[in-house]
């Protein structure tokens, strides 16, 4: 299934870049700065959670003596937007392109896909900063090197999402409202604002039992311990990117032909 897509991705790769793009210019058109604030905005972000967490909210812990570990917070924010923009935005994918979808001859399937790359790119300035703050606080290692593989596996976790929501938000109008209040609550059910060595046992549980914390704990350790202290992690992300993305899609292509009558 991964390989009919992606050979299907290859030979419209024209047409997927045109609509990343496209899809890219149109959030922001009419703005004086455009398409960079797509870029610029993420980048923003980073350097207020910074500010918070690194100045005003001091984030340390005493061990020999004191360590900051904003950059641990900063390694988990930028994951979390990520997949916090795809969880916004897909639920209104085939509602937005309606037009395109009662096309027959239009390969509907890139509709997602193009979604979540455009999700994942304007962030890229984000992860620089991420990247940036860690090497300057002494937490980068070699794994760093790994860091396009597990973007990746990100890539396809989002793309499952777009694929899944992408019909559930067609038979549901109001699933973008349930995930607005879902994204707000998740923030703090995550393994991210929290000190990584004083966490309470009971939000132990619940990191563990929510499927974002794994892929939080993968950036985690590529940005902040510089090495793999979450193993675990490192075989549940992966693994469930791959079969997220096979349900996303085996769904999508379940409803397909129903798709146009539905909208």
């Amino acid at each position: 299934m991964i390989t009919n897509i992606s050979g299907l991705v290859w030979s419209r790769r024209e047409l997927v870049i045109e609509l990343v793009r496209r899809e890219l210019k149109d959030r922001h058109a009419g703005q004086v700065v455009g398409v960079m604030w797509s870029f610029g905005h993420p980048v923003l972000l980073m350097c207020l959670y910074t500010v918070l967490f690194a100045y005003v909210f001091p984030a340390r812990f005493a061990l020999d003596a004191e360590v900051e570990f904003s950059a641990n917070i900063l390694a988990g924010i930028v994951c979390w937007l990520m997949f916090q923009d795809i969880l916004t935005r897909a639920p209104q994918i085939l509602l937005n392109h309606a037009s395109l979808v009662k096309q027959i001859v239009f390969p509907v399937e890139v509709l997602p896909l193009k979604t979540a790359i455009a999700c994942i790119l304007p962030f890229m300035g984000g992860v620089l900063f991420a990247i940036g703050y860690s090497g300057i606080n002494g937490h980068l290692s070699a794994i760093v090197i790994f860091l396009p593989v597990l973007l990746f596996i990100q890539l396809l976790a989002m793309s499952g999402i777009a694929y899944l929501l992408c019909v559930v938000g067609m038979f549901l109008k109001d699933t973008r409202d349930i995930i607005v209040v879902f994204n707000s609550i998740n923030l703090f059910a995550q393994p991210i604002l929290f000190n990584p060595y004083a966490t309470p046992e009971v939000l132990q549980w619940i990191f563990m039992f929510n499927p974002f914390s794994y892929a939080v704990w993968c950036w985690q350790d590529l940005l902040y311990y510089g090495a793999v202290m979450h193993p675990m992690a490192w075989l549940i992300f992966p693994l469930g990117s791959v079969l997220l993305f096979c349900f996303g899609l085996f769904v999508f292509e379940k409803t397909r032909n129903s798709l146009g009558d539905n909208l």
